[in-house]
């Protein structure tokens, strides 16, 4: 049944068929060969997204909308720059810590991409930097967003895994601003040597002034960590209490769109959730046709034959996400790949929220990369460069995050120490 699904999986990518769709083939053809009611694939695909937490996809992804729209965004660059504007790299540093404001609010890294870029590349341009540089400082920075919370695709491994959501979104605080902090070094280093990106004097009264205006911005990400840490709500509904605050500042206090303007977002939030339910309605039934035929626990025993070393394990899951990633988009791989390995980590006592958030990074990678990488072409467009002049600008930004990657597996309690030390449990 592997072989099956993998075969028309990979004829549905060669021939451009919409994953989703492959996944619906894939499934109706092993239906039909195991003797299956068709009836059997429709009650899957309703338990896949007949569940709680998925409300907080669409919630995330509008919160994201009104950021951009309503002035959120713009307030959070402006408070990045006030903070690290004097490091050398200058506008690349702000872009970075950036994006970890926004990706603490958003959850979505193409929608990071899209947003940061426009705001930063043309001035990182008049700053010195070339349209390449400039542009891949924004696009792999924006693999941050899907590490700190909130984050859509560990949502998505906590639905299809059983893991807590909560504890996930925990355990990506520490990582992401790792992260974060290996993209700002490279940023140095390579404005060092490229002499591009003028600082500015650090003004503790520019400092100020920017606090002030992005103060109310800052609450967002104060209310869904907090929250989650607090145990005042769970993942879903820091998702709608961070959508009530974003439209109640946006359209109270920054007064920067209006309530008609709401529809256009619903109708993008819509069209976007809509494609992940798909996406993981047919996954589902694929993850329930493959338990019911052993594979599972046929690749558990099979990987540990060659390895019981969580370390060398990691390694070689890592090295097959890697490549996973160049063919398929984070989504995807996500809602397929996340119940077919955790049961091979946790065999040998690795922590899922430790491998959610792990695989989250490295699929994460993958939209960076080229063929499929999502945010490398929202890239090519925002920043106007070729898909070659970026992909060689990135390479130093590439070596930085595969550095963190191998320091996540050798360590694994740099991720579920926080986690541990709140005890977050529950979804």
């Amino acid at each position: 049944m592997l072989w099956i699904f993998l075969a028309i999986l990979f004829a549905s990518i060669t021939i451009g068929l919409p994953i989703a769709f492959g996944l619906g083939v894939a499934a109706v053809v092993m239906a039909v060969m195991s003797d299956i009611p068709l009836s059997i694939l429709i009650e899957q695909s309703i338990r896949g997204v007949n569940n709680f937490p998925l409300l907080a996809i669409p919630f995330f992804i509008l919160v994201g909308e009104v950021m951009s729209a309503g002035g959120i965004a713009r307030r959070l660059m402006d408070l990045a720059g006030a903070l690290v504007g004097f490091v050398r790299g200058g506008l690349g540093q702000v872009a970075i810590t950036g994006s970890m404001f926004f990706g603490g609010i958003s959850g979505s890294a193409v929608a990071d991409t899209a947003a940061t870029g426009a705001m930063m590349i043309p001035s990182m341009k008049q700053q010195g930097y070339s349209g390449p540089h400039a542009t891949a400082i924004n696009t792999v920075s924006s693999v941050i967003g899907i590490i700190i919370p909130p984050s859509i695709p560990l949502i998505l491994f906590g639905i299809v895994t059983e893991t807590s959501i909560s504890r996930l979104f925990i355990a990506g605080i520490v990582p992401g601003l790792l992260i974060g902090f290996g993209l700002m070094v490279t940023t140095f280093i390579m404005a060092s040597l490229e002499h591009a990106g003028q600082t500015r004097k650090f003004r503790l009264d520019l400092l100020w002034q920017a606090f002030k205006a992005a103060w109310l911005a800052l609450v967002l990400p104060v209310i869904v960590i907090g929250g989650i840490i607090g145990g005042v709500f769970t993942a879903t509904e820091a998702a709608v209490a961070a959508l009530l605050y974003s439209l109640a500042i946006s359209l109270l206090v920054y007064r920067e769109f209006r309530l008609r303007d709401l529809w256009g977002m619903l109708i993008r939030t819509a069209r976007l959730t809509g494609m992940v339910l798909l996406l993981l309605a047919f996954a589902t039934v694929i993850a329930w046709f493959l338990t019911i035929n052993m594979v599972p626990q046929t690749l558990v025993r099979q990987v540990q034959a060659i390895t019981q070393e969580p370390f060398w394990l990691l390694m070689i899951v890592a090295g097959l996400l890697l490549l996973v990633g160049f063919v398929m988009d984070l989504t995807p791989a996500m809602v397929i790949m996340a119940p077919m390995l955790t049961p091979i980590v946790t065999s040998v006592g690795v922590d899922p929220a430790y491998f959610g958030v792990l695989m989250a990074f490295i699929l994460g990678i993958g939209l960076l990369t080229p063929p499929v990488g999502t945010c490398l072409y929202v890239g090519c467009g925002v920043g106007k460069v070729s898909m070659e002049a970026l992909v060689k600008a990135m390479l130093p930004y590439y070596a930085a995050l595969l550095v963190v990657l191998v320091v996540l597996i050798a360590f694994p309690a740099i991720v579920t120490w926080l986690p541990d030390l709140t005890a977050v449990r529950g979804n």
